[in-house]
């Protein structure tokens, strides 16, 4: 009897660190994905001064730190960190460089379709800043999803979303790539306001909007879901993991393209389609495929708005 209460002690005490841990896993996505932010503005403030970058960022150090001592596992505290360095890279670096003199004497030497590949380049510090967080973790190219993956694993059902018959991912890319592109276009249509004039900006633009979005999308793949996404997959469940990641892409869709609450909303569900898409085939292929043809059609309506390409698409 004394051993089996001991054992019945150690489980409890085990899941209420896995809570703990929980808690403080959504406390982070809450920060990092700057829903702060987006409340503050749709209920009026024009600026919150407790929300800043650095302050957000040491926040979400103190919590990774605090959960190191807290939670069963290592993959809190390193999800937590994770997210520190999304904030720090793309909220404090990228915006140093940005306005730099050096860079912006260097944008103002380039073409359209140029400037814009080199504004998506510097984000890559975030890639940079995340692979750091990975040292000493444990986590193998494997775990990362950095492989190709089975194309061919069917679509697994969701309590929302039941499957009549078995499809396998590479179908289902296609479908979901024609519902996307038609509930994307119209709405960027409405939101950027296109210009005929810009047509012919839009044509030498292409081989650019090319690289631009097979760069944006590997980078944003490699932050938004390999890495957090190998963090989550050992400390909650797979359906907890993809609306995790999901909400940190999403929600900064507010500030991006596609922007507003229809460009968050449509944001999260694509973030949790291509989550999704990662771990039921054990690669990044579906992700980035999707993502980069999706990310065509945004360059191309950029090219052809008045949009401020240093917000244009964050």
């Amino acid at each position: 009897m004394i051993a089996s209460a001991s054992e019945e002690d150690i489980t409890q005490t085990a899941q209420h660190h896995t809570w703990i841990g929980r808690a403080f896993l959504w406390c982070a996505v809450f920060i990092a994905s700057r829903l702060p932010e987006v409340l503050c503005r749709e209920l009026g403030f024009t600026t919150c001064g407790w929300i800043s970058p650095l302050y957000e960022t040491f926040v979400l150090i103190s919590l990774a730190l605090v959960a190191t001592k807290l939670c069963p596992s290592k993959h809190f505290a390193g999800f937590i960190l994770a997210t520190a360095a999304l904030t720090y890279s793309w909220r404090v670096v990228v915006p140093w460089i940005e306005s730099s003199v050096a860079f912006t004497s260097l944008l103002h030497n380039l073409s359209w379709g140029a400037q814009f590949f080199v504004l998506r380049l510097t984000r890559t510090v975030g890639a940079v800043c995340l692979l750091f967080t990975l040292v000493g973790s444990g986590i193998s190219r494997s775990d990362l999803f950095l492989q190709k993956g089975n194309l061919k694993a069917p679509v697994q059902s969701e309590p929302f979303w039941r499957m009549r018959r078995p499809i396998s991912w590479a179908r289902f890319s296609v479908t979901l790539l024609l519902i996307f592109g038609a509930l994307l276009a119209p709405y960027l249509y409405w939101t950027l306001d296109p210009q005929r004039a810009h047509v012919e900006r839009l044509l030498f633009a292409l081989p650019w909007a090319v690289a631009t979005s097979a760069l944006n999308a590997a980078n944003e793949e490699f932050q938004f879901r390999n890495v957090l996404l190998a963090r989550l997959t050992s400390i909650v469940s797979p359906k907890e993991s993809f609306l995790l990641v999901a909400t940190v892409f999403g929600v900064a869709h507010y500030f991006g393209q596609p922007c507003g609450w229809g460009g968050l909303f449509l944001a999260v569900f694509a973030g949790w389609i291509w989550a999704k898409s990662m771990v039921e085939t054990r690669g990044f292929a579906c992700a980035f495929l999707m993502h980069f043809v999706l990310d065509i059609i945004i360059f191309c309506f950029l090219a052809m708005s008045a949009k401020d390409l240093t917000s244009a698409w964050s």
